[in-house]
């Protein structure tokens, strides 16, 4: 469905958001990685959940088994607040727009790191990136489950 713009809507919920440092952390360190001309893309799919204990940890452990969680760093070597800003701000309208393709994708955790050039960066070609990480992203995905498909 496309806006009065002409360009798509789309909702980011807090739920779809990647808020934690040890999820940051682990999508660093076990993800895979996808560099594009602006910016890094890490990726990796979200633990299995053990035992939840706890209200708040049950509902986070079914939100995060339902949905793609996003997150994005944009260090201070960019540039200073106001900079990093509207470059995160960006990032999260082109993620907005792309966020449904990534939708059978159930239970992935994927961060976003900028380069400075995201600032001056037509806004369509930032769309175009981002849509080009997540089509790269659902085909390894798919490869992952056929794998373990045949492996069972």
């Amino acid at each position: 469905m496309n806006a009065v713009s002409g360009t798509p809507t789309g909702k980011f919920p807090k739920t779809a958001h990647l808020l934690k440092r040890a999820d940051f952390q682990r999508v660093y360190k076990q993800g895979r990685r996808h560099f594009s001309g602006n910016m890094t893309v890490f990726y990796l799919r979200s633990p299995e959940p053990l035992a939840p204990t706890g209200l708040e940890t049950v509902a986070t452990t079914m939100a995060a088994e339902r949905c793609v969680r996003v997150g994005f760093t944009v260090p201070r070597a960019l540039g200073k607040s106001v900079d990093r800003n509207r470059i995160r701000r960006r990032l999260r309208e082109a993620v907005r727009h792309h966020l449904p393709e990534l939708a059978q994708s159930r239970g992935l955790d994927v961060v976003f790191n900028p380069k400075r050039t995201v600032l001056e960066t037509e806004f369509t070609v930032l769309s175009q990136e981002v849509e080009r990480a997540f089509e790269v992203i659902r085909k390894n995905q798919e490869k992952t489950v056929a794998r373990r498909e045949a492996t069972r």
